[in-house]
């Protein structure tokens, strides 16, 4: 499956082939400050690989995408989390992208069009995202898409032994 975001970025499944690049980019501690679910230092690009083909064989398609150039490199990842597809009517979506391509405005391309693919594909009707405060730029690549700030939810996640506040964005269909 590849879904085009634009003239230099596609969406696609992840592939075994994927690994090294997986664990190069991941390898980022300030990846893994902005983001919950992404370890640091990041090892196991094979156990992420099982979840999310286990994830695609069990929705009949993928809920998770590498985020690829035009000339197919991996750059990124996105997803939804908490989708059951037929079943609930929302799903939280999560991505991040290798420091190298921030601030190019990337991800608010993604974030568009994978916010349209779940509305058209899964039938939802809300999308939500946890961001966490020390994080600006994902609040404004969410933003930028359409998403509105619902509220502030103080100590929240635990994370490396302290709790964290995170806003929660949605977005309606």
């Amino acid at each position: 499956m590849k879904i085009a975001v634009n003239n230099q970025l596609h969406l696609s499944e992840f592939r075994p082939s994927d690994k090294p690049a997986l664990i190069e980019c991941l390898n980022d501690r300030k990846i893994y400050d902005a983001t919950f679910r992404i370890p640091f230092p990041y090892t196991d690009a094979e156990a992420f690989l099982a979840r999310v083909a286990q994830a695609a064989d069990q929705h009949g398609q993928p809920a998770h995408f590498a985020i690829r150039t035009s000339d197919d490199a991996l750059i990124g990842g996105c997803g939804l989390n908490e989708l059951e597809i037929g079943k609930s009517h929302r799903a939280e979506i999560g991505y991040w992208l290798a420091k190298p391509y921030w601030g190019r405005g990337f991800m608010s391309a993604v974030v568009s069009r994978l916010c349209q693919h779940a509305f058209e594909e899964f039938g939802l009707v809300k999308i939500i995202a946890h961001v966490v405060t020390h994080n600006p730029a994902s609040a404004r690549v969410l933003e930028k898409c359409g998403f509105v700030q619902e509220g502030l939810l103080r100590k929240h996640f635990l994370k490396d032994g302290q709790f964290i506040d995170v806003w929660l964005f949605a977005m309606l269909r």
